[in-house]
């Protein structure tokens, strides 16, 4: 599953993390990153507490976290997204999507005038070999759809408008 962690600033990590084993006392995670570094973790779970350890020698107890959607680290909280990143998180506000890659319009699942939800996947596309689903970052309406199906589009091409 693909997790995205973005600050107050902006600035995102993004990482696959995929469950390898699962035993009875100790689950290991593989951890991929944004430059293609694989790293292997082990969770375990002692009287109501986890456990980390990347070499099963040296453990550390694992903070408790409240909420879904965020960390608390020593100096931020940041923001977690899991499987997909909202668009609209750069420099411009929630409701506007602005591609970060240059590509073409596969498929608009939206129009103006349409009611969205966070998260709902409103237009497919196609950008490094790979098909991107761009999804809503807020609930609204959709204020202005700016592609057509098809379309090749820069980075940085405003996509969609959502009015809160």
């Amino acid at each position: 599953m693909k997790y995205y962690i973005i600050n107050a600033d902006g600035r995102e990590v993004s990482f696959d993390l995929s469950v390898i084993q699962k035993a009875k006392s100790v689950t290991s995670f593989k951890v991929s990153n944004n430059v293609q570094e694989d790293k292997k973790f082990y969770v375990r779970s002692i009287a109501g507490k986890n456990f980390i350890s990347d070499d099963k020698i040296k453990w550390a107890k694992l903070p408790e976290v409240t909420s879904k959607n965020s960390l608390v680290n020593i100096t931020e909280t940041l923001s977690v997204y899991r499987g997909f990143k909202p668009s609209g998180l750069s420099q411009a506000s929630p409701g506007e999507l602005i591609s970060q890659m240059p590509g073409k319009v596969i498929k608009v699942m939206t129009a103006e005038g349409a009611v969205v939800h966070e998260g709902d996947t409103l237009l497919i596309l196609e950008a490094m070999k790979m098909e991107n689903e761009i999804k809503a970052g807020l609930n609204g309406v959709v204020k202005a759809v700016h592609v057509d199906q098809g379309q090749v589009i820069e980075s940085g091409h405003l996509m969609l408008e959502i009015e809160s």
